[in-house]
C-alpha cells in the first residue's frame, strides 16, 4: 500500500465500525482490516502484514470491558428486583422471549477477541 492508501485505511478505522461499511465484523480485527483493504483496492495483504501496519500506525489491541464505567449497582439491583420481574411475568403470559443486548450491539462477555484502536 502507498502512503495515501495507508492514510485512508487509518481514517476509516478511526471513523467507522466495520458493520457501517457492510463488513461482517463488529470490531476492527486484523481480518476485518484485511478485508477492508481487499474491498477497497482488490489487494491481498497477508494477515501478519496487517498486524505490522496496525503496529506502525500506533493502533493497539483493545479488549472490551467486563463492566461499564457508568454502571450504577444500586439502580441495577433495583431494576432486577422490581422492574424485570414484571417484564418476565408479562413475557410468560404472552409466550414471548426476552432478548438481552448492550450499547455496543454485542455481548461483551462472549466476545473472545479484541479490536484495534488508537491508544487513549
Amino acid at each position: 500500500m502507498n502512503k495515501e492508501q495507508e492514510k485512508k485505511v487509518q481514517k476509516v478505522i478511526r471513523d467507522k465500525c466495520p458493520d457501517q461499511l457492510k463488513l461482517p465484523f463488529a470490531l476492527w480485527t486484523r481480518i476485518a482490516v484485511q478485508q477492508l483493504i481487499r474491498e477497497l483496492w482488490r489487494s491481498e495483504v497477508p494477515i501478519r502484514t496487517i498486524g505490522d501496519y496496525l503496529k506502525r500506525w500506533n493502533f493497539t489491541p483493545q479488549k472490551p470491558l467486563k463492566r461499564a464505567y457508568e454502571q450504577n449497582p444500586k439502580a441495577v439491583k433495583k431494576w432486577l428486583g422490581e422492574e424485570y420481574p414484571v417484564i418476565r411475568q408479562k413475557a410468560g403470559k404472552e409466550d414471548a422471549e426476552i432478548h438481552w443486548g448492550d450499547d455496543t450491539g454485542l455481548c461483551n462477555d462472549s466476545y473472545h477477541g479484541g479490536s484495534y484502536a488508537p491508544p487513549w
